[in-house]
């Protein structure tokens, strides 16, 4: 992976955790498309950058605070950045944790598409990778 694509990764999650969703909008391009995980209640997909920060928009509204955490080091599949998150939110006495895996495609330094997973296996085999590779073992 290269550290470009990571540091497009993590810019994505400081600017959720520090609530800009200006620099959140800058991180995705224009054309991205993001797939949300099977189930999920506006199932998409949102096409283009303006919809996924509606989509964005309205998910945070549902919570007083809300932050994304790494489960682990993020995944090099080439042209994408297999990460592993726990979403929790906070709010009207109510918290909640999701973990899911995101899959994002980076072009030129923008997220052009990304997708998530709730099964972890799940999202490497759509990448090409099993867990056993992922973490390493022969």
């Amino acid at each position: 992976m290269s550290q470009e694509n990571l540091e497009v990764v993590q810019a994505m999650g400081d600017a959720w955790n520090a609530e800009d969703m200006d620099a959140l909008r800058e991180v995705y391009d224009p054309d991205v498309i993001v797939r949300a995980p099977a189930g999920w209640p506006e199932p998409g997909p949102f096409v283009g950058r303006e919809a996924v920060m509606r989509q964005w928009e309205r998910n945070r509204e549902s919570w007083d605070t809300d932050t994304f955490e790494a489960v682990g080091d993020p995944i090099d599949a080439g042209d994408r950045v297999v990460v592993r998150l726990i979403w929790t939110g906070v709010g009207r006495g109510l918290q909640t944790q999701l973990e899911f895996t995101a899959v994002y495609t980076v072009r030129k330094g923008k997220v052009s598409y990304q997708e998530s997973f709730w099964d972890h296996e799940e999202a490497l085999e759509a990448v090409g990778l099993s867990e056993q590779v992922a973490r390493g073992d022969s």
